[in-house]
């Protein structure tokens, strides 16, 4: 089976598990019990390529009926059938104000509640972009014109962003190994919204960076090419994903260390000398890049953006010693949440009386941004950017 293909299939379903998983268990009579839940996801990736696909029925169904044999449950065959040819008079896109919240919106009853609360005005638009299918958005590290004409000579058809200078998105996908300069790392797969960390974090000529939460690795090498001279530490928790990193580095031609270790445990990994600049892109609930990861919709549960408010505030309050007087911390987060934004950031301030929240320069993001209480938050658009929150913090000489 072609690998896109595949990869459609996956994505698709878990971005309208909720719907389909509502339009399959109409058609049940009983719920599926714990072991057959593999035939009840065949049902979910049959009604997607009913609905979402221009697969013709008949295939749709035959396929999906064929791969139970995969599965050494023949007799879910008729199973498959039965739903699969009831789904086929449906339509499994109409929106209907009769279903259930969840299914209507494809969103969890909690994380809706949330949008609602947090965004009363923009939750609509926001739900519509974790939906939507993400665009491929490119970096540009060379002019951006000039990229842009390599693209339309190699028949790429492409456009450039608005929010950062840098930004290219194609109007379809392609893999990367036909992108003219990405081998030689002229260009990055990166989302246009953080494309404007590393600006933002705005480091010089011989400062020490931290990049404290750096895998896989796009905004270290976007740091690295902005200020070669800089000396830039990327760090993770993950071995696996600092092999991301390294991977990054080296397809871009720029230089960082890499070094395995926890924001929390600075002990373990810190050698005593303050940076000028930390970027700390926080472990988050992803909920301003639902549409790239949509299985979180399925994965999150209401107990999530608590505890992980609980780790960034930890990741804060560790990692702000080793700032030097003076310098910078970018807190940032594809988060659309409160709770982990501006409310993290919040109860920091308060517990820190040498911390100062900057305005953020950047005219296009004040612009297009919701400021907050402290920070500013991107919400993620249908067409163009991921949702993020920014903020900047200086750390000042403690006067209490």
């Amino acid at each position: 089976m072609d690998e896109a293909f595949v990869r459609e299939l996956c994505f698709g379903t878990a971005r309208h598990a909720l719907r389909l998983d509502h339009e399959v268990r109409r058609h049940l009579r009983q719920p599926p019990r714990k072991r057959d839940l593999d035939v009840h996801a065949l049902l979910l990736l049959g009604a997607y390529q009913l609905g979402h696909t221009e697969v013709p029925n008949h295939a749709a169904v035959h396929a999906t009926v064929a791969a139970s044999a995969a599965l050494g449950k023949g007799w879910a065959r008729g199973l498959l059938n039965a739903v699969l040819r009831k789904l086929t008079a449906t339509n499994l896109t109409a929106d209907d104000a009769e279903l259930p919240p969840a299914a209507r919106w494809n969103h969890p009853d909690w994380l809706l509640k949330r949008l609602q609360h947090d965004w009363p005005d923009d939750w609509p638009a926001v739900v519509a972009a974790g939906n939507a299918r993400p665009p491929m958005t490119l970096r540009s590290r060379r002019k951006r014109s000039l990229a842009l004409t390599a693209l339309a000579d190699a028949g790429i058809a492409a456009h450039a962003g608005t929010l950062s200078a840098s930004a290219i998105y194609l109007e379809a996908p392609r893999p990367v190994a036909e992108l003219p300069g990405f081998a030689d790392g002229d260009l990055s797969v990166q989302d246009e919204g953080a494309q404007l960390a590393a600006p933002l974090l705005g480091a010089a000529p011989g400062e020490r960076i931290l990049d404290a939460c750096a895998a896989p690795g796009g905004k270290t090498l976007h740091l690295a090419q902005m200020e070669p001279a800089a000396s830039i530490l990327a760090l993770d928790v993950d071995p696996r994903r600092c092999e991301r990193v390294r991977e990054n580095l080296v397809r871009g031609g720029a230089t960082a260390e890499v070094r395995v270790g926890d924001g929390r445990r600075p002990g373990d990994w810190w050698d005593g000398r303050a940076f000028d600049r930390i970027l700390l892109d926080a472990p988050c609930s992803a909920t301003g890049i639902l549409r790239r990861q949509p299985d979180i919709r399925l994965l999150r549960d209401a107990s999530d953006p608590s505890e992980l408010a609980r780790l960034q505030g930890e990741l804060l309050h560790r990692l702000w010693p080793l700032l030097r007087n003076g310098g910078r911390l970018l807190y940032c987060t594809c988060s659309v949440l409160g709770e982990e934004n501006e409310d993290v950031i919040g109860t920091f301030l308060e517990q820190h009386a040498d911390a100062a929240c900057l305005s953020l320069d950047s005219g296009i993001l004040q612009e297009r941004g919701h400021p907050r209480r402290f920070g500013t938050q991107l919400l993620p658009t249908a067409t163009e950017h991921d949702g993020f929150y920014f903020v900047l913090l200086e750390r000042r000489q403690d006067e209490s």
